[in-house]
């Protein structure tokens, strides 16, 4: 298993392999007690690079919680499924900023 794969507790679905900032935004989405699973998604390669600029988005669903992470030359969404989403928003958040990523939200939240 690579460094940026990961499966098997609360990790779900097909796709193991994330981006490097995925994998760190998924440890951050697993140590909460308010995760309940973690869906990775395709990962979209190959991009004009970001310059450095790593981003995530964090988009309210009704049932989940979408992270849309931005590495240097590829994308990635991650569905972060919770018990308490404003609490798991927080964490998620709070470890992007510790972590130097900018976070943005849509502008309906």
């Amino acid at each position: 298993m690579s460094k940026h794969s990961r499966q098997g507790g609360k990790y779900t679905g097909n796709h193991t392999t994330l981006v490097p900032l995925a994998a760190l935004m998924c440890d951050i989405a697993d140590a909460s007690p308010y995760v309940t699973k973690i869906s990775p998604g395709f990962i979209k390669a190959g991009l004009r690079s970001a310059g450095g600029n790593r981003r995530v988005k964090i988009t309210d669903s009704p049932t989940y919680i979408l992270l849309s992470i931005r590495d240097n030359s590829s994308q990635q969404e991650v569905h972060i499924y919770t018990s308490d989403a404003a609490q798991a928003k927080k964490a998620l958040t709070q470890g992007a900023k510790d972590l130097g990523v900018a976070v943005t939200f849509p502008k309906n939240y």
